[in-house]
């Protein structure tokens, strides 16, 4: 899965701040777990050995290809306050 996430401090910001992600699995035959929504039950972390529905929620976020994005966005903004 892949994720980009952009934010603006108005429409025609012409730099605005970029995020992306990227996580890595395969699809189960079988679903698995019972948290999540759509694909969660069936998409496989192998680094993890566990579906996307078999995580805790705090665990996901982290890794998700939507945590990472957004992660990164965070980073900037925080690094943006720190700076003026």
């Amino acid at each position: 899965f892949c994720c980009g996430v952009a934010a603006l401090a108005r429409w025609d910001d012409p730099m605005p701040l970029i995020g992306t992600g990227e996580w890595r699995g395969s699809i189960v035959r079988e679903p698995r777990g019972t948290s999540g929504f759509g694909y969660d039950p069936v998409f496989f972390d192998p680094r993890l050995g566990a579906t996307a529905a078999e995580l805790p929620a705090q665990v996901k976020n982290r890794v998700s290809h939507r945590g990472q994005a957004l992660a990164q966005i965070e980073k900037a903004l925080r690094e943006l306050t720190a700076t003026g």
